[in-house]
Protein backbone atom coordinates (compact mmCIF):
# COMPACT_ATOMS: atom_id res chain seq x y z
CA UNK A 1 0.00 0.00 0.00
CA UNK A 2 1.38 3.35 -1.07
CA UNK A 3 2.27 5.53 1.83
CA UNK A 4 -0.53 8.05 3.08
CA UNK A 5 1.91 11.13 3.17
CA UNK A 6 3.24 10.28 -0.65
CA UNK A 7 1.91 12.70 -3.50
CA UNK A 8 2.01 11.19 -7.39
CA UNK A 9 2.62 14.78 -8.92
CA UNK A 10 3.09 16.32 -12.15
CA UNK A 11 4.92 19.52 -12.98
CA UNK A 12 4.74 21.74 -16.18
CA UNK A 13 7.50 23.70 -17.15
CA UNK A 14 9.18 25.40 -19.87
CA UNK A 15 12.62 23.96 -20.56
CA UNK A 16 14.61 27.05 -18.66
CA UNK A 17 16.33 27.20 -15.34
CA UNK A 18 14.14 30.03 -13.84
CA UNK A 19 11.46 26.60 -14.29
CA UNK A 20 14.41 24.47 -12.80
CA UNK A 21 15.11 26.46 -9.59
CA UNK A 22 11.37 26.16 -8.96
CA UNK A 23 11.58 22.42 -9.21
CA UNK A 24 14.69 21.99 -7.54
CA UNK A 25 14.10 21.97 -4.24
CA UNK A 26 10.85 19.60 -4.55
CA UNK A 27 13.27 17.13 -6.81
CA UNK A 28 16.29 17.16 -3.99
CA UNK A 29 13.42 16.54 -0.75
CA UNK A 30 10.75 14.01 -2.22
CA UNK A 31 11.80 12.88 -6.28
CA UNK A 32 9.63 9.74 -5.51
CA UNK A 33 6.45 12.13 -5.78
CA UNK A 34 6.92 13.35 -9.04
CA UNK A 35 6.05 10.78 -11.24
CA UNK A 36 5.58 12.78 -14.86
CA UNK A 37 7.53 16.04 -16.56
CA UNK A 38 5.63 18.11 -18.80
CA UNK A 39 7.75 19.71 -21.01
CA UNK A 40 7.03 23.04 -23.13
CA UNK A 41 8.03 22.40 -26.93
CA UNK A 42 7.47 26.16 -27.49
CA UNK A 43 8.26 28.78 -25.12
CA UNK A 44 5.28 30.84 -26.34
CA UNK A 45 1.87 29.43 -26.47
CA UNK A 46 0.70 28.27 -29.98
CA UNK A 47 3.64 29.99 -31.68
CA UNK A 48 6.77 28.04 -33.58
CA UNK A 49 9.96 29.19 -32.57
CA UNK A 50 10.22 32.07 -36.00
CA UNK A 51 7.29 32.70 -35.15
CA UNK A 52 7.75 33.20 -31.38
CA UNK A 53 10.73 35.47 -32.19
CA UNK A 54 8.67 37.56 -34.33
CA UNK A 55 6.54 37.90 -32.35
CA UNK A 56 8.16 39.83 -29.21
CA UNK A 57 10.31 40.86 -32.05
CA UNK A 58 7.02 42.96 -33.11
CA UNK A 59 6.29 43.87 -29.67
CA UNK A 60 8.93 44.22 -27.75
CA UNK A 61 11.91 45.23 -30.69
CA UNK A 62 14.96 44.21 -30.96
CA UNK A 63 16.82 45.17 -27.93
CA UNK A 64 14.45 43.29 -25.74
CA UNK A 65 14.94 40.56 -28.01
CA UNK A 66 18.87 40.64 -28.05
CA UNK A 67 19.12 41.16 -24.30
CA UNK A 68 16.65 38.00 -23.72
CA UNK A 69 19.35 36.11 -25.90
CA UNK A 70 22.37 37.45 -24.65
CA UNK A 71 20.96 36.36 -20.57
CA UNK A 72 20.74 32.55 -22.25
CA UNK A 73 24.00 32.82 -24.11
CA UNK A 74 26.15 34.17 -20.60
CA UNK A 75 24.39 32.06 -18.50
CA UNK A 76 25.39 29.08 -21.26
CA UNK A 77 29.04 29.55 -20.43
CA UNK A 78 28.95 30.59 -16.60
CA UNK A 79 28.11 28.96 -13.04
CA UNK A 80 26.85 25.85 -15.04
CA UNK A 81 26.75 24.20 -11.79
CA UNK A 82 24.46 25.88 -10.30
CA UNK A 83 21.91 25.84 -13.59
CA UNK A 84 18.86 22.83 -13.12
CA UNK A 85 16.90 22.89 -16.07
CA UNK A 86 13.40 20.52 -15.97
CA UNK A 87 14.68 17.90 -18.60
CA UNK A 88 18.21 17.94 -16.92
CA UNK A 89 16.20 17.45 -13.73
CA UNK A 90 13.43 14.66 -14.81
CA UNK A 91 16.45 12.58 -16.33
CA UNK A 92 19.08 12.60 -13.19
CA UNK A 93 15.91 11.22 -11.42
CA UNK A 94 14.53 8.91 -14.20
CA UNK A 95 10.91 10.80 -14.12
CA UNK A 96 9.08 10.44 -17.13
CA UNK A 97 8.84 13.14 -19.93
CA UNK A 98 6.18 14.44 -22.22
CA UNK A 99 6.69 17.03 -24.54
CA UNK A 100 3.78 19.11 -25.34
CA UNK A 101 2.89 21.94 -27.58
CA UNK A 102 -0.78 22.23 -26.52
CA UNK A 103 -1.29 20.99 -22.73
CA UNK A 104 -5.14 20.90 -23.55
CA UNK A 105 -5.13 18.13 -26.54
CA UNK A 106 -6.07 15.50 -26.60
CA UNK A 107 -2.58 13.76 -26.58
CA UNK A 108 -1.10 15.81 -23.83
CA UNK A 109 -4.52 14.89 -21.51
CA UNK A 110 -4.73 11.16 -22.17
CA UNK A 111 -0.63 11.26 -20.72
CA UNK A 112 -1.28 13.33 -18.06
CA UNK A 113 -4.06 10.92 -17.10
CA UNK A 114 -2.05 8.10 -17.57
CA UNK A 115 0.12 9.02 -14.54
CA UNK A 116 -3.14 9.14 -12.32
CA UNK A 117 -2.10 12.82 -10.69
CA UNK A 118 -2.58 13.78 -6.95
CA UNK A 119 -1.72 17.38 -7.91
CA UNK A 120 -0.28 19.12 -11.75
CA UNK A 121 1.74 21.63 -10.41
CA UNK A 122 2.92 24.36 -12.92
CA UNK A 123 6.53 26.10 -12.62
CA UNK A 124 7.15 29.13 -15.61
CA UNK A 125 4.79 27.13 -18.05
CA UNK A 126 4.12 29.02 -21.48
CA UNK A 127 0.36 27.42 -21.71
CA UNK A 128 -3.24 28.47 -21.10
CA UNK A 129 -4.22 25.39 -18.83
CA UNK A 130 -7.62 24.68 -19.46
CA UNK A 131 -10.07 23.44 -17.89
CA UNK A 132 -9.75 19.71 -18.22
CA UNK A 133 -6.19 20.02 -17.39
CA UNK A 134 -7.45 22.52 -14.20
CA UNK A 135 -10.36 20.69 -12.63
CA UNK A 136 -10.63 16.67 -13.97
CA UNK A 137 -7.49 15.01 -13.62
CA UNK A 138 -5.62 15.69 -10.46
CA UNK A 139 -7.47 14.32 -7.54
CA UNK A 140 -6.02 17.92 -5.28
CA UNK A 141 -6.26 19.65 -8.19
CA UNK A 142 -3.65 22.18 -10.41
CA UNK A 143 -1.36 24.53 -8.82
CA UNK A 144 1.10 27.40 -10.66
CA UNK A 145 4.14 29.21 -9.16
CA UNK A 146 4.23 32.79 -10.39
CA UNK A 147 7.18 35.12 -10.03
CA UNK A 148 5.52 37.92 -7.92
CA UNK A 149 3.13 38.67 -4.85
CA UNK A 150 -0.32 38.45 -6.46
CA UNK A 151 -2.07 40.63 -7.38
CA UNK A 152 0.85 42.66 -8.35
CA UNK A 153 2.28 41.79 -11.58
CA UNK A 154 0.16 39.20 -13.12
CA UNK A 155 0.84 38.04 -16.32
CA UNK A 156 4.04 37.72 -18.17
CA UNK A 157 7.79 39.19 -17.77
CA UNK A 158 7.06 40.44 -13.62
CA UNK A 159 10.59 40.91 -12.91
CA UNK A 160 11.29 43.78 -15.83
CA UNK A 161 7.68 45.01 -14.92
CA UNK A 162 8.51 45.34 -11.35
CA UNK A 163 11.64 46.78 -11.73
CA UNK A 164 10.90 49.20 -14.26
CA UNK A 165 7.77 50.26 -11.82
CA UNK A 166 10.27 50.78 -9.10
CA UNK A 167 8.53 48.28 -6.89
CA UNK A 168 10.70 47.79 -3.88
CA UNK A 169 9.43 44.16 -2.93
CA UNK A 170 8.62 41.43 -5.32
CA UNK A 171 8.36 37.48 -4.41
CA UNK A 172 6.67 34.27 -5.78
CA UNK A 173 3.16 33.12 -5.65
CA UNK A 174 1.76 29.72 -5.11
CA UNK A 175 -1.85 29.66 -6.20
CA UNK A 176 -5.06 27.78 -7.69
CA UNK A 177 -4.71 27.54 -11.42
CA UNK A 178 -8.33 29.47 -12.96
CA UNK A 179 -9.86 30.81 -16.20
CA UNK A 180 -8.19 33.73 -15.79
CA UNK A 181 -4.11 34.28 -15.95
CA UNK A 182 -2.67 34.37 -12.66
CA UNK A 183 -6.00 35.00 -10.95
CA UNK A 184 -6.59 32.35 -8.71
CA UNK A 185 -6.94 31.79 -4.84
CA UNK A 186 -3.70 32.20 -3.23
CA UNK A 187 -2.29 28.80 -1.10
CA UNK A 188 1.00 30.66 0.16
CA UNK A 189 3.51 33.28 -1.07
CA UNK A 190 7.33 34.79 -0.39
CA UNK A 191 8.51 38.20 -0.39
CA UNK A 192 11.84 38.82 -2.20
CA UNK A 193 13.33 42.53 -0.92
CA UNK A 194 14.58 44.12 -4.37
CA UNK A 195 18.34 45.52 -4.22
CA UNK A 196 19.78 48.75 -6.34
CA UNK A 197 21.87 45.99 -8.15
CA UNK A 198 19.04 43.79 -9.07
CA UNK A 199 18.09 42.96 -13.07
CA UNK A 200 15.74 41.04 -14.53
CA UNK A 201 17.73 38.00 -14.44
CA UNK A 202 18.70 38.15 -10.76
CA UNK A 203 15.26 38.93 -9.80
CA UNK A 204 13.98 35.67 -12.25
CA UNK A 205 16.55 33.82 -10.14
CA UNK A 206 15.61 35.04 -6.59
CA UNK A 207 12.56 34.79 -6.89
CA UNK A 208 12.22 31.19 -9.09
CA UNK A 209 14.27 29.88 -5.75
CA UNK A 210 11.87 31.48 -3.27
CA UNK A 211 9.14 29.41 -4.80
CA UNK A 212 10.62 26.65 -5.11
CA UNK A 213 11.91 26.27 -1.76
CA UNK A 214 8.61 27.40 -0.15
CA UNK A 215 6.61 24.93 -2.46
CA UNK A 216 8.81 22.29 -1.10
CA UNK A 217 8.48 23.18 2.26
CA UNK A 218 4.53 23.85 2.19
CA UNK A 219 4.36 19.48 0.47
CA UNK A 220 7.20 18.21 2.73
CA UNK A 221 5.25 19.66 5.94
CA UNK A 222 2.48 17.36 5.06
CA UNK A 223 -0.44 20.07 6.27
CA UNK A 224 -1.35 20.75 2.48
CA UNK A 225 -4.65 18.74 2.51
CA UNK A 226 -5.69 21.29 5.28
CA UNK A 227 -4.23 24.60 2.98
CA UNK A 228 -7.44 27.20 2.92
CA UNK A 229 -6.92 28.68 -0.52
CA UNK A 230 -7.90 32.69 0.15
CA UNK A 231 -9.24 34.59 -2.78
CA UNK A 232 -6.95 37.64 -4.52
CA UNK A 233 -8.09 41.03 -3.67
CA UNK A 234 -10.77 42.89 -5.69
CA UNK A 235 -9.81 45.69 -8.03
CA UNK A 236 -9.13 46.83 -11.38
CA UNK A 237 -5.51 44.82 -11.35
CA UNK A 238 -3.38 44.99 -14.66
CA UNK A 239 -2.52 42.02 -16.45
CA UNK A 240 1.29 42.20 -17.79
CA UNK A 241 2.21 41.12 -21.29
CA UNK A 242 5.41 41.02 -22.91
CA UNK A 243 6.96 45.24 -22.69
CA UNK A 244 6.50 47.25 -25.68
CA UNK A 245 9.01 48.92 -27.03
CA UNK A 246 8.17 52.15 -24.84
CA UNK A 247 8.44 50.27 -21.85
CA UNK A 248 11.59 49.10 -23.20
CA UNK A 249 12.92 52.62 -23.23
CA UNK A 250 11.56 53.79 -20.42
CA UNK A 251 13.77 50.47 -18.97
CA UNK A 252 16.84 51.18 -20.54
CA UNK A 253 16.50 55.50 -19.32
CA UNK A 254 16.65 54.46 -16.30
CA UNK A 255 19.36 53.13 -16.34
CA UNK A 256 17.85 49.29 -15.53
CA UNK A 257 19.64 46.08 -16.71
CA UNK A 258 18.51 43.10 -18.06
CA UNK A 259 21.70 41.31 -17.00
CA UNK A 260 24.42 42.59 -15.40
CA UNK A 261 27.58 39.96 -15.02
CA UNK A 262 28.98 41.32 -12.23
CA UNK A 263 26.08 41.01 -9.89
CA UNK A 264 24.18 37.99 -11.42
CA UNK A 265 27.40 35.81 -12.36
CA UNK A 266 28.08 36.49 -8.35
Amino acid sequence: MRDKAALRIVLLAVDDEFAGEMQRSLYETHPDWIVGSVISSCEIYKQTKVSGVLFVLRKSGIFFLLEMMRMKIVRAFLDRKRRYFPSQLARDHHVEMFFSENINDEQSIAKLQSWHPDLIISTNFSHYIGKTVRESIARLGCWNLHKSLLPSYRGMAPSFHALREGAKTVGATLHLVSKGFDEGDVLAQVEVPVLDADSVYSLNRKTSEAGGKMLASLLNGGGFGQLRARPQPAGSWKNYTYPTRAEVREFRRKGLKFYASEHDGA
